[in-house]
């Protein structure tokens, strides 16, 4: 028996945890598997883009001096800008920038020994690929020198620097520059330094440079061309002249968001039962409501001594506040009506919120002006109908409720918003303001827009504006929320 117990076989408890042992022993192995294959492809996808950026860096170092530059560059040349390719399978991209340096030794600037100031070139190649579904970047920076003396270009040297609204720099801004008038044309899109500031030296001499600036999340601010509309622009197109510096400032910054929301004002209205029937009461006890007028049942000699009714609830969209309460009565000798007003519940409201509602009223119009529409969004009605003279009833002919609802919304309202800076003027001295928005709100009355830092004016072509709060002009500040409510008729 003893050899027998000890021949058992595995209980379930013990099935069940050798299971678990086994399944994290696997998870674990297949989790190191995967890192291993993770690790191994993102060194594959490195080193890949570490050759591609030295292929195009070796490419570039193998070109004369005067090529070394990239098509639509500053210095021009026989490099793309921008250009992909592929390796073990791999996609990357590749951007090539090339400027002129000014080199410290032999002066800078104005301060130049020989006057020139484009002494050799700087290179970056930066090669992009994706890994895991994140961008990652390898970068590759070398200079060229002339195998002489320098020479000079010609040319003159931009410089751009990029602030916000309160002047600070903005490190990292993207700055593109056109030139379509020269040859070769130039279209160069580069970022501005730790300093905020772009600094090209051997541009072509030209009336014709065309500056656009901005970054992700703010606004753009450019340079403008002279027509006929805009005569004057500010700033327009920029002039390089030889051996000079010429410097220009943009401002940008972080995008405000403004909601305009548009409103029909409050208006009057009200809760009505001239009593053709019952539909507009929920409660009859002892009355009858028929024919125009609420009234005790029974007839001539057989009125009962009391009676009560309960109208519908009134719960108005947009409550602005209560107003009255009227009613037309009818009570013959011996007879009363007394009307109260009650909550959503039909209790009634109580003397403190509205005196006398308690005993009830019996003359009108009842003042619900000061009734609280925090503690009293929707009402009801009630009558007590009494009679001590079973040959007479009272009578109800119609009663109202009336309040004040509103703003309501007003959709597809077409508005006009103008800032206030100016990007040049008419040849009659008219300014051309740099922002002027037309749009339509939507079918909730409602736009949000982004738009730059700036004083805004509003029009709307179909309707008068009553009142807006805040009031405009509108004051919007860099990375501003601004939320405009605009009653109008």
């Amino acid at each position: 028996m003893e050899a027998m117990r000890t021949m058992r076989g595995m209980s379930f408890i013990d099935a069940i945890v050798g299971s678990a042992l086994v399944l994290i022993v696997f998870m674990t192995l297949f989790g190191l598997i995967r890192a291993s294959i993770l690790i191994t492809g993102t060194a594959k996808a490195k080193a890949g883009a570490a050759a591609v950026a030295n292929a195009q860096m070796e490419y570039i170092r193998s070109l004369d001096y005067d090529s070394i530059g990239t098509v639509g560059g500053i210095p021009s040349g026989l490099i793309a800008q921008n250009s992909t390719t592929t390796l073990n399978g791999i996609s990357y991209g590749v951007r090539t920038f090339i400027q002129y340096e000014d080199d410290p030794a032999d002066g800078s600037g104005g301060s130049d020994s020989n006057g020139i100031t484009t002494d050799y070139k700087d290179i970056k190649v930066t090669v992009y690929y994706s890994v895991q579904n994140t961008t990652r970047t390898e970068n590759l920076v070398s200079v060229v020198a002339p195998k002489s003396i320098e020479t000079t270009t010609n040319g003159g040297t931009l410089a751009i620097n990029v602030v916000d609204a309160s002047g600070a720099a903005v490190p990292g801004a993207a700055v593109r520059i056109t030139n379509s008038s020269i040859s070769p044309t130039v279209d160069l899109t580069t970022y501005a330094d730790s300093s905020g500031v772009v600094y090209l030296g051997g541009a072509a001499t030209s009336t014709e440079y065309q500056i656009s600036v901005t970054s992700n999340g703010y606004s753009t601010a450019q340079t403008y061309a002279r027509d006929a509309t805009n005569q004057n622009p500010t700033p327009g197109y920029l002039t390089v002249v030889k051996n000079v510096t010429t410097t220009s400032t943009f401002a940008i910054d972080r995008l405000a968001t403004l909601t305009i929301r548009t409103f029909a004002p409050a208006a009057s209205a009200s809760f009505t039962d001239t009593f053709a029937n019952s539909s507009k009461l929920t409660t009859l006890s002892s009355t009858t409501a028929s024919g125009g007028v609420l009234t005790l049942t029974g007839s001539i000699g057989s009125y009962p001594s009391s009676g009560y009714a309960l109208s519908t609830t009134t719960s108005p969209a947009s409550l602005e506040r209560w107003t009255s309460v009227t009613a037309t009565i009818n009570t013959p000798t011996g007879t009363e009506v007394l009307v109260h007003v009650t909550d959503a519940a039909g209790a009634l409201i109580p003397d403190a919120a509205l005196p006398g509602n308690a005993a009830g009223f019996s003359t009108f119009p009842i003042d619900l002006t000061a009734l609280a529409t925090t503690s009293y969004a929707s009402l009801r009605l009630s009558a007590d109908l009494s009679s001590s003279d079973p040959d007479a009833a009272p009578e109800i002919d119609s009663w109202s409720l009336t309040y004040d609802a509103g703003p309501l919304p007003i959709p597809d309202v077409s508005f006009t918003l103008t800032g206030a800076k100016t990007v040049g003027t008419t040849g009659g001295g008219a300014p051309i303001f740099k922002t002027t928005v037309s749009t339509t709100t939507d079918s909730s009355g409602t736009r949000t827009m982004s738009l730059e830092w700036d004083l805004y004016n509003i029009t709307l072509p179909s309707y008068t504006v009553d009142s807006s709060n805040p009031a405009d002009p509108y004051q919007l500040l860099p990375n501003d929320t601004l939320d405009v409510s605009l009653t109008i008729h």
